[in-house]
């Protein structure tokens, strides 16, 4: 069982290692980052991993964290967007020790217009 887990843990840390993070936005506190490797469509629906980096570090249930990771699924067709993963980070670029990490399912939500959510997916949703 400890062997499986190890497993997990370092093919996580390589997949993070081998991401190639292109900046696609920033103001002055942050810059969103995405690994255009990650996106897979099928159909109007797509998911991708993105990388938020703090200028500042944030604190969320006691721990300061540098950067988040997260998986998005996107519905191409009706312009809507929802969380499947999510990780913050110590250090920035997703480095440094993991302080929170859970895979789950958040709502359906809307995409606001002239967001960085929009620039998200659409980066997720236009075909090359």
């Amino acid at each position: 069982m400890r062997k499986v887990i190890l497993v997990l843990l370092l093919a996580a840390a390589s997949n993070s290692a081998m991401a190639e993070w292109k900046e696609v936005g920033n103001n002055e506190g942050t810059a969103i980052y995405v690994d255009p490797a990650s996106v897979k469509r099928a159909g109007d629906m797509a998911t991708m991993w993105h990388l938020t980096d703090y200028r500042t570090a944030r604190q969320d249930m006691g721990e300061k964290y540098l950067s988040a990771k997260d998986q998005n699924e996107y519905d191409c067709k009706e312009a809507k967007s929802r969380r499947r993963a999510s990780s913050q980070h110590s250090k920035n670029m997703g480095d440094g020790k993991v302080v929170y990490s859970d895979t789950y399912a958040t709502r359906w939500k809307p995409v606001p217009p002239d967001s960085g959510v929009e620039i998200l997916w659409k980066f997720a949703c236009v075909k090359r």
